[in-house]
């Protein structure tokens, strides 16, 4: 019988459109083939369950009268891989980060486990009985898979299921010597979902706008936009932040955790940074850390500088509501990663070097961090100053006119902490906050 082969293993599509399924197996030393027409109308899952069916068969030839499963353990059947997942997960907090290890219940959880595998929910499969057939039938699932509004998941969003389905299955073939049901599948194929990448940055411009703006909009999150807006870091690693570790004389912050969740970590590299604290930041972090002291805002027994009304972490999504209010005063949808992303895209507008960017942003592999791991913290902090100092909001210039250079004391850049002053540019000035003395 000959055929077109499907995205299938095992399946095929005769010239008049009817599906047939091909096995072949070894059973007591010889090549068994298995060769079965569908009937008009059957669908490729029908004959996905038919593949199954027939292998099931053929195993079961194979194997000695008393023997019922590939693998006697004498503990007895294998567990659930539901059972195994969530065993699994525990076992991997002790080595990833708790935002990660969330993430990947999730997944599982929701996207993976209660889905339907050949009409069998994939958790309540034995470890055992996993065959190549179900994943095969998720994957099919998953390239159709459709969100409560209609429309496709994204690509990465769903490669992203597909990374923790394969270290599941990969790790629990290894802990129970039992064969790999993934080898040789691809990843779901969604190159019919069209791939929408945001754009949304903001110019230099409206960053300043932004940070204005709060102060009228959202007066009591309006430190934290400016935090996140002049140094780029991630919502996690300014709510992690304590006093300890910014200077505000040397105008300088060190991000050596992040709040997740209510816990604390370290950060996404790994690895602590310095971040340059422009000289408009400084003077808001000063207010700021007065106001803790007069009890007019939140404050922390362990020091946090952006702590909840309870004195504990802020989560991140706590800045969706606030956020949402400034989308709207500004004309344009705003998030923190559209600031970070935007002062990305103004310091490359800027002419800053790529790997003075990574430095401030850290967002890097291993092997980029060790190219810039030298970087020093008056480099960075040159960067942020000629980015901070090339605009200027109405009404608020003190005269003074920089340009940008590299290092502190030999480039004629202002720095968080002072340095030479030459004409070029306005600097910005420090925001004063109404009726907040």
């Amino acid at each position: 019988m000959q055929g077109k082969p499907t995205r299938h293993s095992n399946v095929y599509r005769q010239d008049d459109g009817r599906l047939f399924v091909r096995v072949t197996a070894r059973v007591n030393g010889k090549r068994v083939d298995r060769i079965k027409a569908l009937p008009a109308g059957a669908t490729e899952t029908d004959a996905i369950k038919l593949v199954v069916e027939i292998k099931e068969a053929l195993e079961k030839a194979g194997l000695p009268e008393a023997a019922t499963s590939p693998l006697d353990l004498k503990s007895g059947a294998l567990p659930t891989f539901a059972d195994y997942v969530e065993q699994w997960v525990k076992a991997k907090k002790a080595k990833v980060r708790a935002a990660v290890i969330h993430e990947w219940a999730h997944r599982l959880a929701v996207h993976v486990l209660p889905v339907k595998v050949l009409d069998v929910e994939f958790g309540t499969l034995r470890l055992d009985q996993i065959r190549r057939m179900h994943v095969e039938s998720w994957v099919a699932w998953a390239q159709k898979a459709t969100q409560s509004s209609g429309k496709n998941y994204s690509p990465d969003t769903v490669a992203g299921w597909w990374r923790v389905l394969k270290a599941a299955l990969m790790d629990a073939s290894a802990d129970y010597d039992l064969p790999d049901p993934i080898r040789r599948i691809d990843a779901p194929d969604l190159s019919h979902v069209e791939r929408v990448r945001t754009q949304d940055t903001i110019t230099v411009e409206q960053v300043t706008e932004l940070v204005e703006k709060a102060r009228t909009f959202v007066p009591e999150r309006a430190d934290e936009v400016a935090f996140l807006a002049w140094t780029g870091c991630r919502s996690g690693e300014m709510y992690g932040l304590h006093w300890a570790d910014v200077d505000l004389d040397g105008g300088v912050a060190v991000l050596r955790h992040s709040a997740t969740r209510g816990l604390l970590e370290h950060t996404k590299t790994g690895s602590a940074r310095n971040v340059p604290l422009v000289p408009p930041l400084v003077e808001t972090l000063r207010e700021h850390r007065k106001l803790q002291t007069q009890g007019e805002v939140p404050q922390s027994k362990d020091g946090l500088v952006f702590p909840n009304e309870k004195g504990g972490f802020r989560l991140e999504q706590s800045l969706a509501k606030p956020f949402d209010a400034l989308s709207a005063a500004l004309g344009q949808k705003v998030t923190p990663q559209v600031l970070r992303r935007s002062l990305n895209t103004n310091l490359i507008a800027a002419g800053v070097d790529q790997f003075t960017i990574q430095a401030i942003l850290g967002h890097t592999s291993a092997a980029m961090t060790a190219r810039y791991a030298g970087i020093s913290v008056d480099r960075k902090a040159g960067a942020l100053g000629a980015l901070c100092a090339s605009v200027t909001p109405a009404g608020h210039t003190d005269g003074r006119q920089v340009t940008p250079g590299s290092d502190r004391g030999h480039t004629g850049l202002v720095t968080p902490a002072g340095g030479q002053v030459t004409p070029g540019r306005t600097v910005v000035t420090p925001v004063r906050r109404p009726g907040r003395r």
